[in-house]
């Protein structure tokens, strides 16, 4: 099975100092912690001209818009999701999003490589058989990109017409 890395184009006019009024506690952000937010969350943000609002965001948390929650819990059901309102307090627009805590997998082969440093991946390789049945789950390790997915996960938010990620597909061994 192909698996792929997908982020949030930053080509785009974005949303920025997503939770700028310190609304959500990014320590709660785990499967136990998330019980104790609110439902629903209203996160300030600012949100340059003409800007746009990617399907996906991956930073500071990842928040999923309507149809690209509904796709990747087809494939995964036991992602964890809360409410969120990004707000632009100045213009009054505002966004329905879906804060999802994704599972962390363990699965980065010893092939993958990284810099000289040793704190850049250059080329990632991911052990299939550590990756299981997950459909879409977060590399432990890698800052690369906000998710992995599955190639029918992977098609199925294409088909729905997703915008403003990126897509790379990943080695396996």
């Amino acid at each position: 099975m192909k698996y792929f890395l997908i982020g949030t184009d930053e080509k785009n006019r974005n949303p920025y100092n997503i939770n700028k009024n310190r609304a959500l506690d990014i320590r709660k952000l785990t499967r136990e912690g998330i019980d104790t937010l609110p439902r629903w969350n209203i996160i300030s943000m600012d949100l340059p001209d003409e800007g746009f609002f990617p399907d996906l965001i991956c930073s500071p948390c990842i928040l999923m818009s309507r149809d690209c929650i509904r796709a990747v819990t087809i494939y995964q059901p036991d992602i964890i999701y809360k409410g969120v309102k990004l707000w632009e307090s100045d213009s009054g627009v505002n966004r329905t999003y879906f804060l999802s805590i994704i599972e962390e997998q363990d699965c980065m082969s010893e092939k993958t490589q990284r810099s000289a440093m040793g704190n850049r991946i250059i080329n990632l390789v991911l052990n299939e058989e550590k990756i299981g049945a997950n459909a879409v789950f977060r590399i432990k390790g890698c800052d690369k990109s906000c998710i992995a997915a599955r190639l029918d996960v992977v098609e199925s938010l294409l088909r729905r017409g997703i915008q403003g990620i990126t897509i790379e597909e990943v080695q396996l061994v």
